[in-house]
């Protein structure tokens, strides 16, 4: 999953404050961006294990406490828990949270090893926060701070370091390609890949030299051949010539994970990365029963920007609702509504695809939004197969403001349970 950065902070996290919306009225709480990009170089030796330092350093002039969450998605790379200088790092089935305490300027250090098997660059990414000690913002439980303090007191850098492999006669491996493919909306979910919701497509050189390369089969893509310069058969691309082949991508999430490996058959070819990824406006997170069940509508009276995260269910391979209702004591606060993307069709009693279309999604939509308040109810569903589904359903209605947050923020959220809400916006 992939984390945001800090300027979504300020206007997802709150979760569209009117300091990110464009109407003009906004202006009071303009829009902070406190993130970073990094991208860093290292190269090691083939068949060697070659050592690599990172060090993060605290940019604030107080204490802040270190965050870095590391995902090696390359076997080549292996985190050195035992070398490394941060207070705590914790392995996670191969991911890993790093954590420490930083002084104002001090840093410490995580290492690496990278032993690449032949000409590969492997990618590590990482996400690094740096939280300002809840102390120097909150003093005492009764400070106010500024919209500004809130906002900045994360640092976040996104670091992508790319690990260059290097024969014995001077050969670097190449460079990923990245490819971005711009959508209107796009789907995501444990289920997304393979309910073909929307495909987005792509085409890229790929400059491989000649020979024949198998791939693997990431997440939520599939690859074709432009031209006679290569072909495809199963999961073995060949290339017939070193001017390399062009290739388009079809992604149907909105993410392609692992990165599309070419991994070469003949000895001394090098290996090719693509990176693929979906900037998409609106991303609906696809519910399936009985494996993904809860629906979370929202309504956040600050959103002034609206929603572009949706939780649907999804119809698909000619299946119907005959019948829904909504039941619990809440039952009343929800309706079930189209979407604003690949709709089904809604009525007071059935949901079904429309005609000419292969799937189509729904929604739950809150109906009362008279208070602050969190509300839950259910949503059972009749298939045309007979077969049925129930799904939760947990509301959230904030009528509260920027100054709600402000004003509650630095009190634990016991003390004043009708501002909870204003203390998590942050």
């Amino acid at each position: 999953m992939k984390k945001l950065k800090n300027l979504t902070f300020a206007c997802l996290l709150i979760l569209g404050l009117a300091a990110c919306a464009d109407d003009n009225k906004s202006s009071n709480n303009p829009p902070i961006d406190n993130s970073e990009t990094v991208t860093l170089e290292f190269t090691g030796e083939i068949g060697k294990e070659n050592v690599n330092t990172i060090t993060f350093t605290n940019p604030h002039a107080v204490e802040a406490d270190l965050e870095v969450y590391i995902n090696p998605t390359d076997s080549t790379i292996k985190i050195d828990t035992a070398g490394s200088s941060c207070d705590n790092i914790v392995n996670n089935y191969n991911s890993y949270n790093v954590t420490s305490k930083l002084a104002a300027g001090e840093s410490c250090e995580v290492k690496y090893t990278y032993t690449p098997a032949g000409l590969d660059t492997a990618l590590l990414k990482l996400n690094v926060d740096y939280f300002k000690s809840m102390a120097t913002i909150c003093p005492t439980p009764d400070t106010v701070p500024s919209y500004e303090q809130v906002i900045t007191r994360n640092k976040y850098v996104e670091m992508y370091i790319y690990n260059y492999a290097v024969d014995s006669n001077g050969n670097k491996s190449p460079e990923h390609i990245n490819i971005e493919i711009p959508a209107e909306w796009s789907v995501t979910g444990s289920n997304a890949a393979y309910l073909n919701a929307v495909a987005h497509t792509q085409s890229f050189d790929l400059m491989a030299k000649q020979g024949e390369y198998s791939f693997n089969n990431p997440y939520g893509a599939s690859l074709k051949s432009n031209n006679e310069n290569c072909s495809i058969l199963n999961n073995t691309l060949t290339v017939n010539s070193n001017n390399g082949c062009s290739l388009t991508v079809t992604a149907t999430a909105n993410y392609v994970e692992p990165p599309i490996k070419f991994s070469p058959k003949q000895e001394g070819n090098p290996y090719y990365n693509v990176n693929v990824d979906i900037k998409s406006n609106y991303t609906y997170n696809l519910l399936s029963a009985p494996y993904s069940t809860t629906f979370y509508p929202e309504y956040i009276a600050t959103n002034l920007s609206g929603y572009t995260y949706i939780y649907a269910g999804v119809l698909s391979n000619n299946e119907k609702i005959t019948s829904y209702e909504i039941t619990g004591t809440n039952k009343d606060k929800f309706k079930v509504a189209g979407t604003k993307h690949n709709s089904c069709t809604v009525t007071n009693t059935e949901i079904s695809i429309p005609a000419g279309k292969e799937n189509c999604l729904f929604t739950i939509e809150i109906t009362d939004i008279s208070k602050t308040a969190e509300y839950t109810a259910a949503l059972n569903t009749t298939l045309s197969t007979g077969s049925t589904n129930t799904y939760n359903i947990n509301g959230t209605v904030s009528l509260l403001t920027i100054d709600d947050a402000l004003q509650n923020y630095c009190k634990p959220p016991s003390q004043n349970k009708e501002n909870n809400k204003a203390y998590k916006l942050f």
